[in-house]
């Protein structure tokens, strides 16, 4: 089985929700619901954001530049977090990660937390795990990570991804979405595993804690923040509001709000010569108070400029051009 393969299995933890009968204005608007062919990765491109309650004996590590740090003190090169967000053309983002090097233990195995990389909206995170004689673990298993910021639960939602590296070892990735990331320093950040799911989530007793200090100083220097607030009306007469554009060197970050339209419809992202930049991911929503989203591959403003075109489910266009900047 391939890396790519075993990419596609993203598991979400839904148990914290109630099931409810739908009322039959729901139930049309839940039929409405599509999911988006992503670029590369499958994820979910859904109503709700699904808060990932994640996974897993106390290791407290003092973090230092990746840069400054050896290939050879982390556990294996495979994990970096470069491989997780583009595996066909990593880039280096050696200048905005923390590396961290610090293994924790218990019961189910060795987890080593290797390196953090915050990005806009969300937490991004590579670890390895060796599970212990006698624990049952494959790429179907998940860990995890819930994550405190400053001492507060700013988590949304989040993913997670096992790859195997060996019959003893084990990449776990996670992709953690945060409803703001403060902005006034280094970040201290509490990442939790507490909790081991397949079929079923099975509570750790002694789960694996990670205490750490972040800087996000240098992603802040290089990210580019557009605010556009611009209402625009589609073709069939909806509505649709671009909040803000916010580009980093990581990824693309598009916000706007479908409260008028339908929730199916996003932006796709093209360059000045007609080339449409690569869709990472989105979230659709048409409830009061919901924001929508659309992440992209980085791009370059100084280099070229582009434009947003809203879309619908199949990728058709429904509206006015809206040029970035």
């Amino acid at each position: 089985m391939s890396m790519y393969t075993e990419l596609n299995d993203l598991q979400l933890d839904v148990s914290e929700y109630e099931e409810m009968p739908l009322t039959e204005i729901e139930r049309k608007k839940w039929e409405k619901r599509v999911l988006i062919k992503l670029h590369k990765r499958k994820h979910n491109y859904s109503k709700k954001w699904i808060g990932l309650a994640a996974a897993l004996l106390l290791a407290i590590g003092v973090t230092i530049p990746l840069g400054k740090v050896s290939l050879a003190q982390m556990p294996f090169v495979a994990g970096l977090i470069e491989h997780f967000i583009n595996g066909d053309k990593p880039a280096n983002y050696s200048a905005y990660k923390t590396a961290i090097g610090e293994t924790a233990e218990n019961a189910y195995g060795k987890l080593t937390l290797n390196e953090v990389l915050v990005d806009a909206d969300r937490l991004l995170i590579s670890s390895t795990f060796e599970p212990a004689k006698g624990v049952s673990f494959d790429y179907q298993t998940f860990l995890s990570p819930h994550v405190l910021v400053n001492g507060e639960d700013l988590q949304k939602s989040g993913g997670a991804q096992s790859i195997k590296v060996n019959d003893g070892m084990y990449t776990i990735y996670g992709d953690i979405k945060m409803s703001h990331l403060p902005n006034d320093g280094p970040l201290q950040i509490k990442i939790t595993y507490d909790t081991i799911s397949k079929r079923k989530r099975i509570a750790i007793e002694e789960p694996w804690v990670f205490n750490i200090t972040v800087s996000t100083s240098q992603l802040e220097k290089d990210t580019k923040t557009f605010t556009i607030d611009k209402t625009i009306t589609l073709n069939n007469g909806q509505k649709i509001t671009l909040k803000k554009v916010i580009v980093t060197p990581v990824s693309t970050l598009i916000y706007y709000d479908t409260t008028e339209a339908s929730e199916s419809t996003r932006f796709k992202l093209i360059s000045s010569d007609g080339k449409e930049v690569p869709f990472s991911e989105g979230y659709g929503s048409s409830d009061i108070g919901d924001t929508s989203y659309t992440r992209y591959v980085p791009i370059d403003l100084e280099k070229e400029t582009y434009s947003l075109i809203p879309v619908n489910e199949n990728n058709e266009e429904v509206g006015p051009e809206v040029q970035i900047r």
